[in-house]
């Protein structure tokens, strides 16, 4: 996949009108715009044991063997 100077050209000009879009509505100077809603993730208490799990099975395998063996 080739990715030329205009599109990451592109992508940062959009970035950029966005960031300057949501520091006018936090100001208040949107003119009545709403705010952009706050993105929440949820997840499981099954999930996140699972995650806890994993963490500390890497931290543990981390200090049980050393970084050369890995």
């Amino acid at each position: 996949m080739l990715i030329t100077d205009y599109h990451v050209q592109s992508v940062l000009r959009t970035y950029t009108k966005q960031l300057q879009r949501l520091h006018c509505d936090e100001m208040g100077d949107g003119g009545g715009k709403s705010r952009m809603p706050e993105e929440r993730v949820t997840i499981s208490d099954e999930a996140r044991r699972h995650l806890i799990r994993e963490r500390v099975a890497l931290q543990a395998l981390g200090r049980l063997v050393p970084s050369e063996a890995r």
